[in-house]
């Protein structure tokens, strides 16, 4: 009965070392791979070795270490993998859910944003750094762990808004804004504040719901009845622009406020040209986040 219980014990300790040394195989190939960091591909895999590494010689904690090698490593053969993790496939608090989930939406709109020849450190950051934050959270209990990788994420994403020049909500939609300026009297807007606009869709639309809001003013040189014309001129020969500029899909909507809400507060009859002009408002959402959204309220 002795010799069966150490045969027992024995095949125990043969079974944990099998497991320890595939997942030390992984990553041990992680760690000597060569990995060039000007890729959106290189710089997730470099950031996710920081993470194997971390878990696996500061944390012990080799089942992690070993997952998150494996997904370096496929992400290495198929950068088409380099996707963040699906939180419902973790076990994690329901203290952290609300929060993980208003993420997921911000980055899956930053992915769509995030265009080749765009800097690929943040987005690389954004996705391991969200990776992290949902293995923090399963784990639940190490509070500064979760809040590092939790503060990565958030510090990631506001380098993308700033890089592309957009407000990514909670709800994942992104919106930008556009200010362009008129001459005195005159509808049409001042060529090179154009500039800006017209690079703006260049980035990655596939599968995002596009609407362009066009609101025009009028400063306080002329009639109220005049302004609130003139004002709506400017918004038409602002959409005339886009229309001419950006080639995709997109719905439009106009308003004039004539001299109501200037920029600049001015006595009547002065001219002035922060009050000449036409704002811009693009909203994109994605276009499957959309539907389920609406599925849901249905």
């Amino acid at each position: 009965m002795f010799e069966s219980s150490l045969k027992k014990l024995a095949f125990g300790f043969s079974v944990i070392s099998t497991l320890a040394a595939c997942g030390t195989q992984n990553i041990t190939e992680l760690h000597g791979k060569s990995i060039s960091s000007t890729t959106l591909t290189g710089s997730a895999v470099e950031e996710y070795r920081k993470f194997v590494a971390f878990e696996a010689n500061e944390m012990m904690d080799w089942t992690d270490a070993s997952y998150f090698a494996a997904k370096a490593l496929n992400i290495l053969h198929n950068p088409e993998a380099l996707q963040p993790e699906d939180y419902r496939d973790w076990n994690i608090d329901e203290r952290f859910l609300a929060e993980i989930s208003t993420a997921e939406n911000r980055l899956r709109m930053a992915m769509h944003l995030i265009g080749s020849s765009d800097e690929p450190k943040a987005l690389a950051t954004a996705i391991t750094s969200f990776d992290c934050w949902i293995e923090q959270a399963e784990e639940g209990w190490q509070n500064d762990h979760i809040a590092a990788c939790k503060d990565a994420f958030n510090g990631s994403i506001r380098s993308i808004e700033e890089q592309i020049g957009v407000k990514i909500t909670d709800a994942g939609d992104a919106k930008a804004r556009f200010v362009v300026y008129h001459d005195l009297n005159q509808p049409q807007p001042v060529s090179e504040d154009f500039v800006l606009l017209r690079s703006f869709p260049s980035r990655n639309w596939r599968d995002l719901r596009v609407h362009v809001h066009v609101r025009g003013h009028a400063d306080r040189s002329g009639s109220e009845a005049y302004n609130d014309t003139l004002s709506v001129s400017r918004t038409l020969a602002v959409v005339n622009e886009i229309l001419t500029a950006w080639p995709l899909e997109y719905t439009l909507s106009i308003e004039g406020q004539g001299e109501r809400n200037p920029a600049l507060k001015t006595p009547d009859g002065v001219a002035n040209i922060h009050n000449r002009r036409s704002e811009i408002e693009v909203t994109l959402v994605r276009k499957a986040h959309d539907e389920v959204t609406q599925v849901a309220q249905n």
